[in-house]
């Protein structure tokens, strides 16, 4: 997270919750607050949006991984598609959630992926910060 915070230009300051659950526990999130009655893989939730966004302060808010379909996706490789240079050995489960964690870190920081346009410019952040994040995990300590 250290890494992720610092690749995605937050400040040391910042802060965000990350909650690792089950597949259920994410339904009824997903349910709740998107009224998607199903699992899904992360979500995140802002400190504070729109006009409200100047109080958050350095919180950036909370996001919620499903470790079971994170280990579904990590199986099927299906996020390792979208960054280049993942570790030699396949996508790993560590890979998978490292990917979902910089997914999740883009939505708090406003990113979306509902218009192409803003698709490609989340895909390419992902890219990016993933890039970073691989740079620093293999450089000689």
């Amino acid at each position: 997270m250290e890494r992720l915070f610092a690749a995605s230009g937050c400040p040391e300051s910042g802060e965000a919750t990350v909650l690792v659950t089950d597949d259920a526990e994410v339904q009824v999130m997903n349910r709740d607050y998107r009224g998607f009655d199903k699992p899904t893989d992360v979500l995140s939730f802002p400190a504070a949006q729109g006009e409200f966004a100047q109080f958050a302060g350095d919180e950036l808010g909370d996001i919620v991984i499903s470790i079971e379909t994170a280990e579904r996706q990590a199986q099927s490789a299906e996020h390792r598609g979208r960054v280049e240079g993942d570790a030699p050995g396949g996508w790993t489960l560590t890979d998978e959630l490292s990917f979902l964690a910089v997914h999740g870190m883009l939505h708090l920081l406003g990113h979306d992926h509902a218009e192409p346009d803003e698709e490609a410019e989340m895909r390419a952040e992902e890219r990016r910060i993933w890039s970073e994040i691989r740079a620093a995990d293999l450089a000689p300590e």
